[in-house]
């Protein structure tokens, strides 16, 4: 059985000191994963972890935490990585909850992705937090051709706003958590064919791993509750899930072993 962790940050430094052997375990798993840029250092990060292995994938953005250091030469720089073999823009978006960058600038960085996604045709990956209203008004007027609304947290309205915009969510560990009803009714209401998994790693652990680093590894327990409460068996949530990921990224993961040498 399959899975795919279509939003984790293997190169951050908490994985630094095990991530060949994470990643080795992962490949015997089953396990394929797209890691995602957050600024040009991670972008550029995530596209040579991916070029070394057949089950790990790059995207190439700009958080909005870091909206204000977006510069046409920036933009000009990921979508370079982006033509080199990244396969989506982002994680772009909007985060009004900690204001790391004022919002006027975090809105024409998160234009200005989305508008780089439309040239290049590529999904974009999508950040809300407590800016609903402003990102919901951005992705009606720019139309992105497709994407994901990564860590979706809202409810069934939101989440039936989002398909009705032809995008998918991003479903990880939160859904296990024991608060959480509101958006285990939204998991639970829309077309599965819209959903993927994820973690989010190293953050955000899901139940029963709270307090520890999450990794890839931990998309399972997110699939296992996803099924219960869709009332399908796991292995058939972990195949529609797949085909969803592999379709939106145009990928096709390989879990053969890495290339001598390239253990990153």
């Amino acid at each position: 059985m399959n899975l795919f962790d279509t939003h984790a940050h293997l190169d951050f430094p908490p994985f630094d000191r095990d991530r060949a052997e994470l990643l080795a375990a992962l490949r015997v798993e089953g396990v394929a994963v797209l890691n995602v840029g957050v600024d040009l250092r991670s972008s550029e990060a995530a596209l040579e972890l991916a070029r070394r292995h057949g089950h790990v994938f790059a995207s190439s953005g700009l958080h909005p935490h870091d909206a204000k250091a977006f510069t046409p030469e920036l933009e000009a720089r990921l979508a370079g990585l982006l033509r080199q073999g990244a396969v989506a823009v982002g994680e772009c978006g909007l985060d009004f909850y900690r204001d790391l960058s004022p919002h006027e600038v975090q809105i024409e960085a998160f234009r200005s992705q989305l508008r780089l996604a439309k040239r290049l045709a590529l999904p974009v990956i999508l950040h809300e937090r407590a800016a609903w209203d402003p990102f919901l008004q951005l992705l009606r007027a720019e139309r992105p051709p497709r994407g994901v609304v990564h860590g979706f947290g809202g409810d069934e309205s939101r989440a039936q706003e989002i398909v009705g915009l032809g995008l998918h969510l991003g479903i990880g560990g939160p859904l296990t958590y024991r608060r959480n009803d509101a958006l285990r009714q939204a998991a639970a209401a829309i077309p599965l064919e819209r959903i993927l998994l994820e973690t989010d790693s190293p953050y955000l652990p899901p139940e029963p791993f709270r307090g520890q680093r999450n990794d890839p590894g931990k998309v399972r327990p997110v699939a296992e509750r996803l099924a219960a409460l869709r009332g399908i068996p796991v292995p058939e949530l972990a195949e529609v899930t797949w085909e969803s990921a592999c379709r939106l990224f145009s990928v096709h993961p390989s879990f053969g072993p890495a290339p001598a040498g390239h253990g990153m």
